[in-house]
Order: C-alpha cells, then structure tokens, then sequence
C-alpha cells in the first residue's frame, strides 16, 4: 500500500482554535483539520487488506510539528504490530521546520519540530531499524519490501544540512548521498533485485511548463541526475509532492530506455487516493491500482464532503498560482493604473475565475484528465470571461476604452502563462514523447521493468557453476581487499565476511 502527504496536524494542537484556526484551514487547499480521520480510515483498511507493507514518501505533518509526529507514529504502530511493515521518508514539510505551530486556545504558537535523528528515532519502526543499511550522510535508506525488491528511500530534502540551517528551503541530494545511492543501486542489480525507488520530489515533469500551476516541484539538479539514477538501473519512482495522481514517463534520447514514475495525491485532498502496488513472480512487473478514502469513522459520505472542502478551497488555490507570477502580473496592471496589492489581486480573480479553477484543480486531482471530458478549449473560454470580470473590478475607476485595452492585454498574459500547461494536463501527455502518451492510465497501469537474472547457484562465488573450495578463496580474497559481490553474500547479510565463509563451507558439506 502506498499514501503520502498526510500533512497531519495532531487534534490537541487544534482545540479550541478559534478564528486563528479557521483562517488557516480557509487559507489551506489540504484537510489538516481531517488528517487524524483519514489516518484511521486507511489503517483500518490496511488491517482488513493485510498488504506485505506500507510505503509513504514524505509530508507526514502539516509542519513539521514533532508533536504531530509523535501521533503519526503511534498510529502506524498499529500497523507494525499487526506484521504489516511500513517504510517513510521525510517530505520538505516533515523536519527542522520554523513554521511548526499550535492553534490550540485561539493563539497561533510555535512548536518544536525534529532534527533527523529525532525523525529516525520516531519513526524507528518505519524504515530505520530494519533498513539493511542507512546512509550517514541523509535520512535515506535501503530495504526488501518484496522477495526479489529493493526499494532506495531517498531523503530529497537535505535534512541533515538543515540540521545546521534551520531556514534551509530546498530539495536535493548531496553528493555524498548520491555516491551511496547509486551504490545501493548497484549492489540490488548485483545481488540480482529489482529496484524500486521512492523520493518525495518528482523526477520528471507531469505537466509541460509544470511550474506555471505548481511550482518547483522536482529535486535540484534533476536533469543531471536522470542519466545517472538509469545508468545505475533506477527505472521506477514512486512520489508525492504535487498532490495529483499521476504517471509519466522519461525516455533517453535515443528512446531505448526510460524511468517510470508514479506520483499519488495527497492523502487529505480530494479525492484521498492510495495505491496499491503488486510485483509479478518474474519480479519485472510492478502493477498499480488506486482507492480513494470515501468513508471515515464520523462520515459516510466523505467523498462528497472532501469534494466540498476542495471547492471552497479554491481561493487558496488561486493564491497559489497567482503567488508564482505575481511579480509580471502586477508589473501589467499597474501600466493601466491598478494600484494593486497581493491580496486584493487574489480576491478579484477569485470571483472572476475561481469556478474554472476548481474545475481544471479537480479534474487534474482525479487523475486521467484526458477521460474527463473537460477540455482545453473551453477552460480557455472560460479565463478570458473570468480575466475580463478581474479587469472590469481591477480598473473600475478607468473608462471603457482602458479597461478595453487591459482586457486583451491580461487575456494573452493568462495564456501565456498557463495556455501550455493547461493543454499538457487536460491532454494528459507532455512533450517528452511516451510511445503510450494517449492512453496512459494514471490510476490503474503496469510499469514493465527490464528483467533481473535468476539468481544462480547459492555459494557460486566465481561462476564456475560449482561450489568448491575454490569459491572459499575467492570470497576470502574478497574479505582481504574488502570488496563486495553479492555471490560471496551467502547469508545475505550484504556483507563479506567470516559467517559467509562459513556459510559456504557447510554448503560444501552437503554437497559432498
């Protein structure tokens, strides 16, 4: 089972909130105020489900909160004693954050919120103890989730460097960690694994011009780590992040090889999906299908009542797109005299396009937009009708004939800003050129991975086909120069050492 992006703020940081709170769920397109609900709906149906275990990349708490954390953990417990597994990595939202509060008594307070260590000391049972090895440099790890699967958890958020800088607000992977990476990675292929591997920042673009809707949304320094994440045999992420559901493909140039990534939407915004992940018995498919979280505990009709939050949302939204272009925005606006501030700005254009951008928000949250029959052109129409309305409030003190000549000049402003965007989402494509980009199932798919070999002989060390003495010195030699094959890994311990020495003797024993 894989969510992400729980964003949980803990109840008894919410009691008694007053108008505080209030204002910040208005000014939030995430149901924090839910997260504790949902959480339990999705543990109770992964108690009657009984996957092999749970994966999460990232955003746990809304803010860090370690009191927040604290909760989340507990409740997954449920979940560990249950023998369900669970493996979490930190979101940019998860650790050493200033913006960590409580609105509980009306007043907005700061809170602490964990260091790294404290995050991997919380979420102990989550990934760190059980990782067959840990980076030093980063929260990242390395573990089996699957017979014949190696997932790389990465920590894209650079959590131990915010350690020493707390105002840090960036993705990225030093290159420490990235050495350590592409080592695990090297040793999976070694030992004969497929490798899966999960990041909370997206590696690939899901939207052409994607930043225009959403931000940045990718780890720093992408373009150049593509190349060496498939060099290594990294073909297939799993992300979070952008709170859209969502599967896209990034192929070579010479199109003879691609990473695969499937990013799910927030767990608390509609319309709260969770995947479920399958691997096939040739360990060279990885199967998709999605549920959304349609009842909790208190509401039947949680679908219905998440469809309503992410309506009213919408001005939160608007906030949010307008806040990456404000600066060119602005800048138009006042050429026609508009004396503008931010806020101001956001409420026009949420009563002038606030329903055609919850329409395009919700269609894009569903996944599959190309189904949906929402199409290009008529969001188009219909954010010239709205730009019009904005310019008409904007410059209601101008005549006609300004007003006339803003409104063309805003008109083409909006296209240019979202016009490829929009096309690439509603299409559900982009430009990167998938041979399947027409008929790519966002929710239910099959990535198809390149095959790993059968395992051989256990004990083969030097591939001879036998086990002998001979494979004994060469796993010796191996102890000797302190290198690693994972054929000389007979306990698979994934290390070299005297116990596989050992391993491999009693192997000949019964042999003979």
């Amino acid at each position: 089972m894989l969510f992400t992006d729980l964003h949980y703020l803990s109840p008894s940081l919410m009691n008694n909130g007053g108008t505080t709170l209030q204002k910040e769920i208005e000014n939030d397109n995430k149901m924090f105020d839910k997260a504790s609900e949902v959480l339990d709906a999705i543990i109770t149906k992964a108690l009657a489900d009984k996957p092999a275990g749970v994966l999460i990349p990232g955003d746990l708490t809304k803010n860090g909160e370690k009191y927040s954390h604290n909760e989340v953990a507990a409740k997954l417990q449920t979940l560990v004693d249950a023998g369900i597994k669970v493996w979490v990595i930190p979101g940019n939202h998860d650790v050493n954050n200033t913006n960590a509060r409580s609105f509980a008594g009306g007043m907005s307070r700061t809170i602490a919120s964990p260091t790294s260590s404290e995050f991997a000391t919380i979420y102990a049972n989550m990934g760190y103890n059980d990782a067959l090895e840990c980076d030093p440099n980063s929260l990242s790890y390395v573990c089996e989730p699957l017979p014949g699967l190696r997932l790389i958890a990465i920590d894209d958020n650079l959590c131990k460097e915010r350690d020493k800088n707390k105002s840090l607000d960036a993705s990225g992977i030093s290159a420490a960690s990235l050495n350590w990476i592409l080592a695990k990675a090297d040793e999976a292929k070694a030992a004969n694994k497929q490798v899966m591997v999960m990041t909370h920042h997206q590696v690939i673009p899901h939207i052409d011009d994607q930043n225009a809707l959403m931000g940045d949304a990718m780890i720093a320094g992408i373009d150049n780590l593509r190349p060496q994440f498939l060099a290594h045999g990294m073909r297939m992420f799993l992300t979070g992040h952008i709170h859209i559901s969502n599967a896209s493909v990034w192929y070579t140039e010479n199109k003879n090889d691609s990473i695969v990534e499937v990013t799910t939407g927030s767990a608390i915004a509609y319309p709260c999906p969770i995947r479920y992940i399958t691997m096939n018995k040739d360990h060279n498919a990885l199967s998709f299908t999605t549920h959304n979280i349609t009842k909790t505990a208190s509401d039947n009709y949680f679908d219905i009542y998440a469809l309503n939050r992410a309506k009213s949302s919408t001005r939160a939204t608007v906030s949010s797109i307008i806040w990456h272009s404000w600066d060119e925005i602005s800048t138009m606006l006042s050429d026609y005299g508009a004396t503008l501030d931010f806020d101001s700005f956001v409420d026009a254009c949420y009563n002038g396009l606030g329903d055609v951008i919850s329409d395009l928000t919700i269609t894009m949250s569903k996944g599959n937009e190309q189904k949906s029959g929402v199409t290009f052109n008529d969001i188009s129409s219909r954010i010239d009708s709205g730009s019009d309305k904005t310019v008409d409030v904007l410059l209601a003190d101008q005549n006609v004939l300004v007003r006339l000549m803003a409104k063309g000049v805003v008109r083409r402003r909006f296209h240019d800003l979202l016009d490829t965007a929009m096309k690439s989402a509603l299409a559900d494509k982009t430009s990167m050129g998938t041979p399947l980009e027409n008929c790519t199932d966002d929710l239910t798919l099959t990535a198809w991975l390149p095959a790993v070999k059968p395992a051989g002989i256990p004990g083969d060390v030097n591939g001879d086909g036998t086990v002998d003495i001979a494979d004994v010195n060469a796993a010796i030699n191996l102890i000797i120069t302190t290198s690693f094959d994972a054929k000389a890994n007979v306990n698979g311990d994934n290390t070299v050492d005297i116990a596989d020495i050992n391993a491999l003797i009693n192997i000949i024993l019964a042999v003979k």
